[in-house]
Parts: C-alpha cells; structure tokens; sequence
C-alpha cells in the first residue's frame, strides 16, 4: 500500500545520535537509526535475527550496534560481527539485518525503503534552502494518528487556512476571493493560491516590519508535491499589486512519511533570508508554524476517527470540490506508481487505490 521506489524522512538529523539509538517505524517496517563513531548515520532493521528482540534496545557500539538481549553485534551493514555467547566459533551467515539506504542532506536524514540497489540519491527533492548561505532555517518533528494521505491532501487543499487557520494564516472572509491554479510538472504538481489586495493575516504582522504593511497586501502560497508525500510551500506577501520581490517570502519544508495505514510521521521546517545571529524572525513563525500544525493534526485525527480503521477516504464515496484538484492527481499519480512497483514485485494485488 506504499510507494517504496522513492526517498522519505526518517528522521531529522539532530535526532540521530551515537548515544542512543532511535527506534521508528516506517511503511510499517520497524527501523533503528544510530550514529557510528565516525558520525556517519545508519539504518538497519530493528529486529536482532536470533530471538527477534528490538536492537534499538541495546547498546551503540564504536560501528555498530548490539543487540541487548545475547549481545550480538551488527556493523553499518547489517552483518553480524560478534556472537559473545559463542566465543571462537563460526558465525552463522544468517545472521544478518537489512541495512536501509540512508542519507543525510538538508538537515534530515533521507531513507530509501524499496530495493537498495536501485536507491538514487541524485533523487532525493532539493530543499537547497535549508542549508544555503543567507538562509535561516529550523526544522521541527510531529506525530499524527491519521494516514499520510490525509496530510498530503491538507497540505495541497490551501482553502481550508481560512477556516482551520482562520485565526493566524487567514480568515473565512477571504475564502470567495481567493485565485487557484494547478500546474502539472514533469515530477509533480504544483498548486498555487493568491489572495490579492487583503489586510495582512495575524502571522505576517509577526514577522514583517515594513511601512506597506499597514496599507493591504497581497499573499501568495505555492505548494510542490513530489512523490510520494515531499513537499515545499513557497508562502509570502508583497505590497498590493507588486512583484513578489518586494515582499517577503518563506520556504516550508513538509515532509510527510508514514509510519502505519493510519498513522504518520511529519517533518516540517522553516527557511528564510535573515541578518547573520537574527534568529527572532524564524523563531517567531515556527511558533505560529506549530500552532496552526496542531489545529491541523486535532482536525486530520478526527476525520481518521470518523474514517475508523480504514484509510482510503475516496473509497468511501466523499463530496469533491474544486480544492482537491491537486490532491486528486497525487493520488491518482501514487496509484499509477504503486501498481508499477507491485506489478515488478509480482504482486498486482497490492495496488493502491487512491
């Protein structure tokens, strides 16, 4: 039920220490992430092959990590290393983990869940502006119980911040005169939102300290979607009727990965141009970030909770309107590529429907 032939978030790279190891669960396989003394990052499966008890309960080792039940020891690769019960003799080949391809860019640790020899990093999406010169920016971690879909959906349909958000990111007076395109990319979709010649919202007067912020404004907001679930707003506001170049502009990290059919791990994060040690600016809107994520996450739930255990909401004959177009197609665009996959695999039976 998940696109494995493509990169997601496993974790954010201060996360990951080599200290303690960081059990997660991802596409429903349980992972361990560690850090070896050399500071590289590793994945391996969190389940020691001799009595199948989570290695992210045992010990980081100088290259590896020990299980913490008979204290077997696993390198980077997955390989079993040292039997302490068993001095002196053969270890078995069989014991081994997976070992998951695993990249850190961008601040974040990047994890390629599908076939490990066809993981591409050329492929991983470029959020360059997370660690530019010029650019400030901070990322944040926030668990929702509801299916990743649902956050892909939210996070394309840009009408509802008028009514979750309404009271930070917008107000419902807005709603009837907003403009909306959808554009169809080579990798993706891209849904832009433009509400033009409107008072500023709460947030930007948080943020943005400019002689034009007391007349109207007009503010933009643009969403890439990658599969399976990356995505990056690109959301600012300029003087009315003004290229976007006099304004202000943020870059937003939203990474969603799941976790089960319905829960889900979000990555999201903040960029900006700042002076060099200024960092009340990004400070400012990642607290207004969290604050309209966690009216998100209360509303996502509890339409989880109204869905019950299933996790498909289209299968389950729902009104669609005119905000839903790009969600529509990235789920249109999962499905074609989860049929692919499964079809390679030999099991068509697996397709999505989404």
């Amino acid at each position: 039920m998940f696109l494995r032939t493509c990169w997601y978030v496993a974790a954010l790279a201060h996360e990951v220490t080599r200290f303690l190891p960081l059990a997660r669960q991802l596409l429903g396989d349980r992972v361990v992430l560690f850090r070896t003394l050399d500071g590289e990052a590793v994945a391996l499966e969190d389940r020691c092959p001799h009595r199948y008890a989570p290695l992210s309960a045992g010990k980081v080792g100088e290259n590896g990590i020990s299980c913490g039940y008979h204290g077997m020891s696993f390198d980077r690769h997955g390989v079993c290393v040292a039997n302490p019960t068993q001095p002196g003799e053969r270890i078995s080949p069989r014991a081994q983990v997976r070992a998951y391809p695993l990249v850190e860019r961008h601040g974040v640790l990047w994890i390629w869940m599908g076939e490990a020899s066809q993981a591409d990093p050329s492929r991983i999406p470029a959020y360059t502006y997370y660690d530019a010169p010029g650019w400030s920016a901070e990322t944040a971690y926030l668990h929702v119980s509801a299916n990743y879909l649902l956050l892909v959906d939210n996070l394309l349909d840009l009408t509802h911040i008028n009514f979750v958000h309404g009271d930070v990111l917008g107000s419902p007076d807005r709603a009837a005169g907003m403009i909306s395109r959808t554009d169809i990319t080579d990798t993706g979709v891209v849904e832009r939102w433009f509400s033009p010649d409107a008072p500023p919202v709460p947030a930007w007067q948080g943020i943005v300290n400019a002689p034009w912020m007391s007349g109207n404004v007009d503010f933009w907001m643009d969403m890439y979607w990658e599969p399976a679930s990356n995505m990056m707003l690109d959301v600012g506001i300029t003087p009315a009727g003004t290229d976007r170049s006099a304004g202000t502009g943020i870059m937003n990290m939203d990474c969603v990965t799941p976790e089960t059919a319905t829960s889900t791990h979000y990555f999201y994060g903040t960029a900006l141009k700042a002076s060099p040690g200024d960092q009340s600016t990004i400070a400012f809107w990642m607290r207004a970030e969290a604050y309209a994520f966690d009216q998100d996450k209360r509303m996502i739930e509890a339409v989880q909770g109204n869905m019950g255990e299933a996790w498909d909401i289209l299968a389950m004959d729902t009104v669609i309107n005119k905000g839903d177009r790009a969600a529509l197609h990235a789920r249109r665009t999962l499905r074609k590529l989860i049929a692919a996959q499964n079809e390679t695999q030999g099991d068509a039976s697996l397709a999505l429907t989404a």
